[in-house]
């Protein structure tokens, strides 16, 4: 965390009073130069990496003494300290963050600190892209070290992460990417080649970015869309929000394309079975029924220009009736292959139907339980 505070720390020095000397004069006023002869608590940051005092051009220090001896010290310091980030829940994530001041010197034997009525105030324009102040606490206690006890003086800064960028920038492309995966069901099974480019499209899209110069039509970039987001976060070894909405929307794209496979898997089955039997076996039966019929057609003329056909006219229609039962069991073993072929026509298509109920359902799901989630842990 680096932020710029204008500190100041008033204490009392009843040997500096000079209202019984300039009883007209209200205050005396110094610059940096003058600080090391005084006496002062030496506050300091103590969980800070670097402190500067800023210069524009000399350094911005304001020394004044009070005629009863009281002497106030400001200075605009620019602090850089560490803050314990919890990412868990980025990007709709809240950070605490801390400055600690306290006595280098003395401890509370010699030196008693404590904050003034009105500690810590904002500047009414001050603004942060990424976060927003939503509290500012301040605390006071007793710190036990070796030496003794050191009075500590706390401020607790705490920001919420402004989301809207997150939102456009990854939140909403998954959702059309996921989204561009679904239309594949609503091709025909047929149109394999066309299904697998949206497949493949939506899973590439997600996965990755790529920028090209218009000038000269050359690749500059290749990473994870995601990246230039959390490439700015410190590397943690746990699951963030982020991540684990990442890894629910490549499944889904991935499901979309296993879906893919399977219906690819029995247009490939039926086409295998027509070749080895299905087209052979309806040929047979199809040549086995016409010579049937040619067969049946002759011997019906033939039995008609018979003169013994009144003799035989018993026999003759036992004969045409049995040819009759199997000509209609010819039939029916036709149209139940037909059938059957029709059946594995349809696995893919609906198939495709319930993906095209199920897909999205079970999106909607995950998507009512990730956010509620997300929105409770963030408030």
């Amino acid at each position: 965390m680096l932020i710029c505070i204008r500190f100041s720390a008033i204490w009392n020095d009843p040997r500096l009073a000079f209202s019984h000397l300039d009883s007209e004069r209200k205050n005396l006023s110094f610059d940096d130069s003058f600080e090391h002869f005084l006496w002062g608590p030496n506050i300091c940051v103590v969980n800070t990496k670097t402190s500067v005092i800023h210069k524009s051009p000399k350094p911005n220090v304001l020394l004044m003494v009070m005629p009863n001896g009281t002497v106030w010290l400001n200075y605009r310091v620019k602090v850089q300290s560490p803050c314990e980030m919890n990412l868990q829940r980025f990007p709709i994530d809240k950070q605490l963050c801390s400055l600690v001041f306290e006595s280098y010197s003395y401890n509370t034997a010699m030196v008693k600190i404590d904050w003034m009525p009105t500690a810590v105030t904002m500047l009414p324009d001050i603004e942060i892209p990424d976060f927003e102040i939503i509290r500012v606490q301040t605390f006071k206690h007793a710190e036990e070290y070796k030496a003794g006890q050191w009075y500590r003086l706390t401020i607790e800064i705490e920001f919420k992460r402004k989301y809207l960028y997150y939102i456009l920038q990854c939140y909403f492309p998954t959702y059309i990417s996921v989204f561009f995966s679904w239309i594949s069901f609503c091709i025909d099974t047929r149109a394999l080649p066309a299904r697998i480019i949206l497949g493949v499209n939506s899973l590439m899209s997600l996965t990755y970015q790529v920028w090209f110069d218009t000038l000269i039509f050359s690749v500059e970039y290749l990473y994870f869309q995601f990246g230039n987001i959390i490439s700015s976060l410190p590397p943690v070894s746990y699951v963030k929000a982020i991540d684990l909405w990442m890894i629910s929307c490549l499944i889904f794209i991935f499901a979309t394309l296993l879906e893919l496979a399977f219906v690819a898997y029995q247009d490939k089955r039926l086409i295998l079975k027509t070749n080895q039997s299905g087209n052979t076996a309806l040929q047979v039966v199809m040549a086995f029924m016409k010579s049937f019929d040619v067969f049946k057609d002759y011997a019906v003329r033939a039995m008609e220009d018979s003169p013994s056909r009144k003799s035989d006219n018993s026999s003759s229609c036992i004969s045409m009736e049995q040819m009759d039962l199997d000509s209609r069991a010819n039939d029916r073993r036709r149209m139940a292959y037909i059938r059957k072929r029709h059946k594995l026509l349809d696995i893919g298509s609906r198939l495709d139907k319930i993906s095209f109920i199920v897909f999205p359902l079970s999106f909607l799901v995950f998507n009512i339980i990730y956010w509620s989630k997300c929105v409770a842990l963030g408030t």
